[in-house]
C-alpha cells in the first residue's frame, strides 16, 4: 500500500523500548456503509460498527491506525460476507505486515413480520455481527518453523428476543383456582444471544439462524399488536411456559439439527419480572478447539 511517505520522521517504525510481542492492536467504533444480501430478496443499505485488529512484533513500535481503514476504504459499500471479510483480512495482513488479522462488523438487520392475527406488517431489526479471523499457520515439524498456510475463520452471530412465560407462577396460579382464587402469571422479556461457525463449502444466511431459533420458541415478539392478537399472544404464551433452562435446550437441539453449523454456542437471558437478577443459561456444541466455558458471549 502506498502510505505517500516523505521525509517526515515516523517514531512507530523505531524500536520500542520493552521489546514484548502484541497479541493485538488496532481501532473499534469504526462506522462503515455497507450491503447486505436478503435472503428473501434483494440488499438491505445497512451501517455497521467495526472492530478491526492485528498483532505486532516485539521489534515494532506501533502500526499506523490510519493503515487499517485505508484498508478498509476499497470495500465499502460493497455486499458483505465471508468470503469479502478475508479478502480484507488477506489485504490487512500484507499491508501492515503481521501474521494474524482479525474483524468484526456489528450492525442491525431488518426482517418485516406480521402480527399473529391482524396481519399488520412493521421490521424489526436485530443485532447481527460477522467475525472474521485470519492466522499464519506455521510447520513446527521443521528445525526453523516457517509459515506454511493461512487459517480463515468466519463467525456469524444474532441476537433474538422472546417472551418466557414462567412455568412456576402458571402452576401456582392452577393452585389458586383450585382454591377458588384467582392467580396471576408473569413473564419476562427474554433474549437468546446465537454465535455460529461455518466453514466451507457451507453457506448459511443469518435469516437462517433466526428462523432456527424462533421455529423452537414460539413466543415471539410483533411490532403491531392488536387486541386479537394479544389474546392470541397470551394463548401460545399459557401453551409454551418456559424456563430458562427449557429455552436454550430447544435451542440446542435446532442447532444441533443444523448439519451446516460447524460449532455454536448460544447465551439464553430472561430479564426476571419478579426478581432483582436475570436468569441466564449458555450451553455450545462442544466440538475440538471450538467454543467453550472460557468463551463468553
Amino acid at each position: 500500500m502506498n502510505d505517500n511517505k516523505c521525509n517526515l520522521p515516523d517514531i512507530q517504525e523505531t524500536i520500542p523500548n520493552i521489546r514484548i510481542p502484541i497479541k493485538q492492536v488496532g481501532v473499534e467504533n469504526v462506522e462503515v456503509p455497507f450491503k447486505l444480501e436478503s435472503k428473501y430478496g434483494g440488499f438491505h443499505q445497512l451501517v455497521a460498527n467495526v472492530s478491526m485488529r492485528t498483532n505486532l512484533d516485539e521489534d515494532t513500535k506501533g502500526i499506523s491506525m490510519s493503515r487499517l481503514l485505508l484498508t478498509l476504504k476499497p470495500y465499502l459499500d460493497l455486499p458483505l460476507k465471508s468470503r469479502l471479510i478475508k479478502q480484507i483480512l488477506e489485504d490487512l495482513m500484507t499491508n501492515v505486515g503481521s501474521s494474524a488479522s482479525f474483524m468484526r462488523f456489528d450492525f442491525r438487520m431488518p426482517i418485516k413480520r406480521k402480527s399473529i392475527k391482524s396481519s399488520y406488517e412493521f421490521p424489526i431489526y436485530y443485532k447481527c455481527r460477522f467475525e472474521g479471523q485470519l492466522y499464519l499457520i506455521y510447520d513446527d515439524s521443521l528445525i526453523e518453523p516457517v509459515p506454511d498456510e493461512l487459517e480463515f475463520r468466519f463467525f456469524q452471530g444474532v441476537t433474538i428476543q422472546y417472551s418466557s412465560y414462567c412455568p412456576c407462577s402458571a402452576e401456582l396460579c392452577v393452585d389458586l383456582d383450585k382454591n377458588g382464587k384467582r392467580g396471576y402469571p408473569h413473564n419476562q422479556r427474554s433474549f437468546a444471544d446465537v454465535l455460529v461457525e461455518v466453514k466451507d463449502p457451507h453457506y448459511v444466511w443469518l435469516e437462517d439462524i433466526i428462523e432456527v431459533v424462533e421455529s423452537r420458541i414460539k413466543t415471539i415478539p410483533y411490532p403491531i399488536i392488536k387486541r386479537v392478537d394479544e389474546q392470541e399472544i397470551a394463548s401460545v404464551a399459557a401453551k409454551n411456559p418456559m424456563f430458562v433452562e427449557d429455552a436454550i435446550r430447544l435451542i440446542s437441539e435446532g442447532l444441533n439439527n443444523r448439519d451446516d453449523f460447524y460449532d455454536w454456542i448460544v447465551k439464553c437471558t430472561h430479564e426476571e419480572s419478579i426478581h432483582t437478577s436475570e436468569a441466564i443459561a449458555i450451553n455450545f456444541k462442544g466440538v475440538g478447539n471450538g467454543f467453550n466455558e472460557r468463551y463468553y458471549l
